[in-house]
């Protein structure tokens, strides 16, 4: 991981209680506009930070993983699925499928990832930041700083413009 991108995350988990606690406080309102403002910020992390300089969410947290994806994946890398699923995958009762071990099977040396092209959806929604609804769901944001610096950044971002003023 690049430096630059450890600092980051250093000062996400430094200030993590702070940012956790501001998500939540401006979860509280219909904020006009949000999830388009949310999206431009989106946009100018990820000018910033390239995942494949970082990879940290694939060696940390995985992906959940649908029926459709864990059969896309399958195929994509020639594995049995139901082999697949036992070796690999553990059942969480609230989120579904999950990567049983870290880092996530399909993440290589180089932070590139073997199935790219049909990665799980939650490999492509995340930090989670351009979906419909995103100030319902600033804790996950809050949460997903401590692994993406670009969430940090964007997290960072929001509080700047809807909480200026308010630096602890």
């Amino acid at each position: 991981m690049e430096h630059e991108y450890e600092l980051l995350l250093e000062k996400s988990r430094e200030r993590n209680d702070f940012i956790k606690r501001q998500m939540k406080y401006l979860g509280k309102f219909n904020m006009k506009n949000f999830d388009h403002v949310v999206a431009d910020f989106h946009e100018e992390a990820f000018a910033l930070i390239d995942c494949l300089k970082c990879g940290n969410c694939c060696r940390t947290i995985g992906p959940k993983m649908n029926e459709p994806d864990i059969k896309r994946a399958c195929k994509a890398f020639g594995l049995d699925q139901k082999r697949f699923v036992a070796e690999s995958l553990v059942r969480d009762e609230d989120l579904g499928w999950m990567v049983a071990v870290m880092p996530c099977p399909f993440l290589r040396d180089d932070n590139a990832c073997d199935i790219y092209d049909v990665r799980p959806r939650d490999c492509d929604d995340f930090p989670y930041t351009r979906e419909r609804g995103i100030q319902r769901a600033l804790g996950r944001l809050a949460f997903n700083t401590e692994f993406c610096p670009a969430a940090y950044l964007i997290a960072e971002k929001i509080i700047e413009r809807y909480a200026p003023g308010i630096t602890k």
